[in-house]
């Protein structure tokens, strides 16, 4: 129970995170970069957003779920971390070098390895 109230609560403040980094406009003096400048693309602050609500939500609703064990939470969290990871490696800066490890070992153990196993969590 204890992990699946963490794991949980990881993937809503995870999803939340992505809101605080993308949602406010750049402002040098308050930060070393601009989360909404893709290497990649250039200046693209819509698509960030866009990706990056869409990251929020989907890993809130997977955190719910699992919370409540919604026996559909895998497959919400795979997608949800999928897009987290898309929007990271286009808007790539090495502040987002942790994060993105977190993010491919849980598609890795959730998706391909049945991590946390269901009788753990319930769901």
């Amino acid at each position: 129970m204890l992990l699946r109230v963490l794991l949980g609560l990881f993937f809503i403040v995870h999803g939340l995170v992505h809101v605080a980094i993308w949602a406010p406009k750049y402002d040098p003096a308050k930060v070393s970069f601009d989360a909404s400048h893709s290497w990649l693309l250039g200046d693209r602050r819509p698509l960030a957003r866009v990706l990056a609500f869409a990251a929020a939500a989907i890993l809130v609703v997977a955190g719910i779920a699992l919370l409540t064990q919604g026996g559909w939470w895998r497959p919400t969290a795979v997608v949800g971390l999928y897009v987290s990871t898309a929007l990271l490696l286009v808007y790539f800066t090495p502040w987002y070098l942790f994060i993105l490890a977190v993010n491919l070992a849980l598609i890795v153990g959730i998706a391909w390895l049945a991590w946390p196993a269901k009788s753990t969590v319930g769901a």
